[in-house]
């Protein structure tokens, strides 16, 4: 018996060693790699084993270290090539089928990167049932986070080929940008898609680069870095039960804050509308109440009334005198609210507002001109004074990490979703990222071109190209001179032009004020090929941006402005030329009447005798701005008081 024992367990032994042979869950069947590049083929086996590998009548050998990782270089082929790629230790093989040599694109950043073409299914009905493109393939990274560098990732969908079926997981941005250098250069492209919506760009950098930002670097060490996350799921599990037994117990008894009669003379006094980060709570991620008093006159009290609320993020329920008017759980959409008849009384009445916020801000975004309640016409401002009281806060892993918003910790998408891509071989990368970025968009300065560079050493490859899109509008614009975050961040982005290999594609044009992931990805994807076109694949006489500020001159109460990549010419759509503000010395902005005149744009603003600043598109979403070239790109918004707020 002791014997069978011993041999039962050899045998064990030998079999679990001869099961050891492993691949990148990248490597799948379909997968596409770059042409005229050496391709790495990597993986893990014994120690010391024998590793051979097959690819396009080639053979390549090689051993596995001792810590059982081995590498192989393909030699460079040309678009095209194409076969399996068989794997072989002393005792397995692995087959990956199909595999082609093309374009290879790494795709990332947030949301308006990660936002698939299945959530477009009406507005490109007709794209989605007619594409089929065996030379177009899409793999998808699976979101994860970690604060190791981790040598593999997880797949949320392997290499695939393009057809109606499969389309519907594949980045809206990335398929068209993809369908367009198909067209062009004929040859496969294949996207490697590694994206995570309301993610910053420090999320994406190595540890490194992070130690170059110290709030960032002083995080990850003394809190990122002290989390477990192989035991990350059992402890959100547990943090979400403890949560949501006391939100329940504060839902039973949170009525008495929605009535006129409660006292809450204790509470916190803010502003609204505005972020509880902004008013005391920086770090806090949870529950809070918002209760504030409005006047009604005698005429008024008793009709019928609308309720306007900026957006909430994330969640509300909204109360006056003590009933619930509305409630909404979607973070970026302003609210509008039916107030029913009789509910408004003559003299004080008392709105309360349960805010719920999951991770990132909480509160109401500051848009004061969207914080009103209309009766018959008439609009009775909300913005002033309230007081607050955080009810519950998230429960944190590590020194103010939230469970819930991880993703968004320093360096943590880099270690799980980049560094497991280091070894493969790209034509370049594209970017849509900058959103969660803006309310710091003077530091994105110099992050963004840190994060290329980051990028760039880690691949080693010095000058990868990196295109990326410049924000899109969102947002109502506001009133000048206010200073607009978005417009500061497509600022900062071109900052990274600086870099060689670089491009950016505007997009202010063809975006959507009331959602920040706009419909028209078309454009999006079309505008990056255009940059790569010229950039990277040798069609340099292509005009591939729009109009881009040059110089400015001033004559009596005009500025004539002159812009580089004019193409065929400045033009404007529609009957007038939009987007133009001009101010003196004292920077009181004004709108500007601008006119093309022998290919500059000279404005001029009523009142200002004086001008010394211009802007172009200088807004959160300047939907109106209509300067383009004669090619149809859109001009870039710019401001001639650089430096200065």
């Amino acid at each position: 018996m002791k014997k069978t024992i011993i041999i039962l367990a050899i045998l064990h032994s030998s079999m679990c060693s001869f099961a050891t042979l492993r691949l990148p869950a990248v490597f799948t069947d379909n997968m596409v790699i770059q042409q005229n590049k050496s391709n790495p083929v990597w993986g893990w086996a014994n120690p010391g084993e024998k590793i051979t590998v097959k690819f396009n009548n080639n053979k390549y050998t090689t051993v596995a270290s001792a810590a059982g990782e081995w590498k192989i270089n393909l030699s460079p082929l040309k678009a095209n090539s194409s076969g399996d790629i068989i794997v072989q230790s002393e005792n397995e093989t692995k087959q990956i089928k199909n595999v082609i040599t093309g374009e290879v694109w790494l795709c990332s950043g947030q949301s308006n990167m990660e936002f698939t073409m299945s959530s477009f299914t009406s507005f490109y009905k007709d794209e989605i049932q007619q594409c089929k493109d065996e030379y177009i393939r899409f793999v998808v990274i699976q979101s994860n986070f970690n604060n190791k560098e981790k040598s593999d990732a997880a797949l949320r969908m392997a290499w695939t080929t393009v057809n109606p079926e499969t389309i519907g997981g594949c980045s809206a941005v990335a398929y068209f940008f993809a369908k367009a250098l198909r067209k062009k250069l004929g040859v496969p492209v294949g996207l490697v898609i590694s994206s995570w919506g309301g993610t910053p760009a420090q999320s994406w950098v190595d540890e490194n680069t992070i130690r170059n930002f110290p709030a960032y670097a002083d995080r990850y060490e003394n809190a990122v870095k002290k989390i477990n996350f192989d035991k990350i799921e059992e402890a959100k599990e547990s943090f979400a039960a403890t949560y949501n037994t006391a939100k329940a117990n504060i839902s039973a008894g949170f009525n008495k804050y929605t009535s006129a009669d409660f006292n809450d003379s204790g509470w916190e006094k803010v502003n609204l509308p505005g972020f509880w980060e902004d008013a005391g709570h920086p770090d806090m991620d949870g529950i809070g109440v918002y209760r504030l008093s409005f006047t009604v006159n005698n005429n008024d009290a008793g009709k019928q009334a609308m309720l306007y609320l900026p957006a909430i993020d994330d969640a509300d329920s909204t109360y006056i005198n003590g009933t619930l008017v509305g409630t909404l759980k979607i973070w970026n959409e302003p609210r509008k609210y039916n107030i029913p008849g009789g509910l408004l009384k003559s003299g004080k009445n008392i709105m309360t507002i349960w805010v719920e916020d999951t991770g990132g801000a909480g509160g109401l975004i500051n848009e004061r001109d969207k914080f009103y309640i209309e009766i018959e016409g008439k609009k009775t401002m909300l913005a002033g004074p309230a007081t607050f009281n955080p009810l519950l806060a998230l429960q944190t892993i590590s020194d103010g990490v939230n469970y819930n918003s991880l993703q968004n910790e320093p360096g943590v998408l880099f270690n799980a979703m980049i560094a497991p891509l280091l070894n493969e071989q790209f034509a370049g990368v594209i970017w849509y990222q900058g959103e969660s970025n803006t309310g710091n968009y003077k530091e994105y300065r110099t992050l963004f071109p840190s994060l290329i560079n980051c990028w760039r050493n880690r691949f080693q490859q010095k000058d990868l190209p990196f295109l990326f899109v410049q924000l899109s509008s969102f947002n109502p614009s506001g009133v000048e001179p206010r200073i607009s975050d978005w417009a500061g961040l497509r600022e900062a982005q071109t900052y990274a032009l600086k870099l060689p290999k670089t491009g950016m594609a505007v997009t202010t044009d063809v975006g959507d004020e009331k959602d920040i992931h706009p419909k028209r990805k078309k454009e999006v994807g079309e505008r990056l090929a255009a940059q790569a076109f010229n950039k990277i694949y040798g069609f340099t006489r292509e005009i591939c941006s729009g109009p881009e500020f040059s110089l400015y001159k001033t004559e009596g109460n005009t500025i004539s402005i002159q812009f580089t990549n004019t193409g065929k010419g400045l033009m404007h759509t529609g009957d007038t030329l939009m987007g133009f503000m001009i101010a003196g010395k004292d920077k009181q902005f004004v709108p500007a009447t601008a006119k093309i005149i022998n290919d500059q744009v000279q404005v001029s603003g009523e009142g200002i005798t004086s001008p010394v600043y211009v802007r172009y598109a200088w807004a959160n979403s300047p939907l109106a701005a209509n300067l383009y070239n004669g090619e149809g790109f859109p001009a870039v918004p710019f401001r001639t008081d650089k430096d200065e707020e």
